[in-house]
């Protein structure tokens, strides 16, 4: 049996189809606030569901009985702070769940984090728990599979982060001349679960990238399939460390870090393991021709949504916004 955790997200939503797809008997964690329609595309799915909580370990204990692979996706980033603060669910609720895991012998645990090139000069809140995660992972006695994805093009090549294909205007971080690994919502998940098969026999850290292009060349490519010049704004990196003194909660904290490396280059290292995982990753040029479709034959509203993975919202980056993925 596997245990998703974070299954009413874009991405864990992709994992537990592809469990069902598999003929993989699977556990769908949900909670009495989670959106109806994601609870009820796992049951389609073939999902069972359960009810648990990261903030509570009693209920992740139950959610972990008769499982053998936990695999989590769940973060609060997108989330409201005040009933799941980013340290409470990110940082000790993970930490709640490699616990439960653990004392419920479960073998295996997959967690989705990312590089240390996204940590920047000083950690983050969001940094800290992920490091902190992966070091609980480390010592646990379970197999784990770690992946450490790039920067997911469906969040922040989407309008919602500024990257407006519909409207032609980008915002950009820093010069964008900074190279960075990109990789989508859809190949982290089956790199994923590629991953938990094809190593499941030790201890694991895998980045995963699709490709590696800076901003400014990823507005090239965007500009040469829609056959158009893109209105492009630049965020200085006074500007983004200017927010990053500001910022006082955790979740601005992690925000504002990401901005900055971002800014100042994400490269992901293409492990030569990656090619082992059995297929090829999407490449910025084929997400900008799928988005490009939808511009050309879509709705803004519904260009938004696929821009950004299908679920989610937020504010537009600027020097005094925050949001992302």
């Amino acid at each position: 049996m596997k245990l998703v955790v974070g299954a009413t997200g874009v991405l864990g939503r992709q994992i537990t189809s592809l469990f069902a797809e598999a003929s993989e008997p699977v556990r769908a964690v949900v909670r009495p606030t989670s959106d109806p329609a994601a609870v009820q595309a796992l049951q389609d799915a073939g999902a069972e569901l359960v009810q648990a909580d990261l903030k509570d370990p009693a209920s992740l204990r139950r959610a972990c009985t008769g499982v053998d692979t936990v695999v989590t996706t769940a973060t609060t980033t997108l989330r409201d702070q005040q009933a799941d603060p980013l340290v409470d669910v990110d940082h000790l609720g993970q930490l709640n769940l490699v616990s439960a895991a653990r004392d419920a012998g479960v073998r295996h645990f997959g967690y989705v984090s990312y590089p240390e090139a996204m940590d920047g000069p000083v950690r983050s809140p969001l940094s800290t728990a992920k490091r902190a995660v992966e070091a609980a992972l480390q010592h646990s006695g379970m197999v784990a599979t770690v992946v450490q994805p790039g920067v997911f093009m469906d969040v922040w090549l989407s309008p919602v982060l500024g990257f407006d294909p519909i409207a032609g205007r980008v915002r950009v971080l820093g010069s964008g001349e900074a190279p960075i690994g990109w990789i989508t919502v859809a190949d982290v998940a089956r790199g994923l679960v590629a991953s938990l098969i094809r190593f499941g026999q030790e201890h694991t850290v895998l980045p995963l990238v699709g490709e590696q292009l800076s901003m400014n060349e990823v507005i090239r490519t965007f500009e040469t399939v829609q056959g158009r010049p893109f209105e492009v704004e630049h965020v200085s990196e006074d500007a983004l460390a200017a927010q990053q003194q500001a910022a006082r909660t955790p979740l601005d904290q992690s925000f504002a870090a990401l901005m900055i490396a971002l800014a100042r280059g994400a490269w992901v290292p293409r492990d030569p393991r990656q090619a082992e995982l059995g297929f090829s990753m999407t490449t910025v040029r084929a997400y900008a021709q799928r988005v490009s479709t939808l511009v050309r034959t879509a709705p803004r509203s519904e260009v938004a949504s696929e821009a950004h993975g299908g679920g989610g919202s937020g504010k537009p980056i600027s020097p005094g916004h925050h949001t992302g993925g």
